[in-house]
């Protein structure tokens, strides 16, 4: 990669990769250049406290907030936007399969790191913005808490144009919005007949820009998706601060409550919890625990279509839409969050 030591360096780059692409994709119908890809990191760190990833270095550019790796396998490829306090922003000019290897692995193995995991409502969020199009969905269920031989699993992943040639699609889309975890969303943004920004959403806080013709436009656009979740992150620490009630997560798809027991016993996986049960029914379950991601108490009370929620203290109301994006796709569907009857991350 060639050497970036300030913010109009990287935004250049960038720049020159969407103009490329643009010229390709008419000329021969496909990406030449590598697509930008940013991850949202929801933190508790400091930065000073934070390693680079992929045996690198952090170097400071000319902008305050803004950082470039230097050394290791891959360097100059990936920038760093810590110029909010809970969220950063990772910007990546490698593959999806590299970006998505070096970073899953930095977020899991630094304590204090976690997803930034969008609800149903935040890969909506354009769904009423003038120039904005719905161009598509990825539904994702995988029935995590059983078998592979006994598991039901689902998914679907379609994009379209207007011009829809499939009878029923709508309607098959509808349905699988009711009933299912959504795991990305296409959008596209509009403006004198022309596309300006194609971006793809993910539930765990990533984003792959398909196509822009603006790399300014194209950094607010990820900029104000991640204001808007340190947003719902102070919110839910306010109201937990306020009340100390529990944050309620609805279901639409019935939890095996012995198989999530078998799972956040083992301390091991993606949702990062490692509970004890502590009171038991058939059609309930009580836990105490730690949440791994900080190493704070929690408690969980679980029914077939619902979780209460409690972080004491401290701890990182994180928790809430970690469990609730990852429960939704791994066995309990579309699945919403509230405190105190208000639907909140939204």
């Amino acid at each position: 990669m060639r050497k970036v030591s300030t913010l109009k360096d990287f935004k250049n780059k960038v720049q020159d990769a969407f103009d490329n692409n643009k010229e390709s994709m008419a000329a021969y119908g496909e990406n030449h250049s590598t697509q930008l890809k940013a991850y949202l990191v929801e933190t508790n760190n400091k930065f000073s406290e934070t390693e680079c990833p992929d045996g690198s270095k952090w170097k400071k550019l000319d902008i305050e907030g803004w950082y470039v790796n230097q050394f290791g396998n891959n360097p100059y490829s990936l920038f760093l936007d810590v110029s909010r306090e809970r969220v950063w922003i990772v910007y990546s000019l490698l593959d999806s399969d590299t970006t998505k290897k070096i970073l899953d692995n930095w977020i899991s193995n630094s304590q204090g790191f976690d997803n930034c995991w969008l609800s149903r409502r935040q890969l909506l969020q354009w769904e009423n913005k003038e120039s904005w199009t719905q161009r598509g969905f990825g539904f994702k269920f995988d029935d995590g808490l059983y078998s592979q031989e006994n598991a039901g699993n689902f998914s679907l992943k379609g994009w379209y144009r207007p011009n829809r040639s499939i009878a029923g699609l709508d309607q098959i889309i509808e349905i699988a919005k009711d009933n299912f975890a959504i795991h990305s969303a296409r959008w596209e943004k509009r403006r004198d007949e022309s596309t300006v920004l194609s971006s793809e959403w993910y539930s765990d806080g990533r984003v792959t820009i398909n196509s822009a013709k603006s790399v300014e436009e194209t950094l607010l656009s990820i900029s104000e998706v991640a204001s808007r979740y340190e947003d719902s992150l102070v919110e839910a620490t306010k109201l937990r601060d306020g009340s100390m009630g529990a944050f309620e997560l609805d279901f639409t798809q019935p939890v095996d409550l012995e198989a999530f027991s078998e799972k956040v016993m083992k301390g091991t996986g993606q949702m990062k919890l490692w509970l004890l049960e502590t009171e038991s029914e058939e059609d309930f379950k009580r836990y105490k625990g730690i949440d791994l991601h900080t190493w704070d108490r929690v408690f969980l009370d679980l029914g077939p279509n619902f979780a209460y929620l409690t972080v004491p203290g401290k701890g990182c109301v994180n928790a809430a839409p970690r469990i609730a994006t990852i429960q939704g796709e791994t066995s309990a569907g579309n699945t919403s969050i509230y405190h105190d009857g208000v639907e909140i991350f939204v």
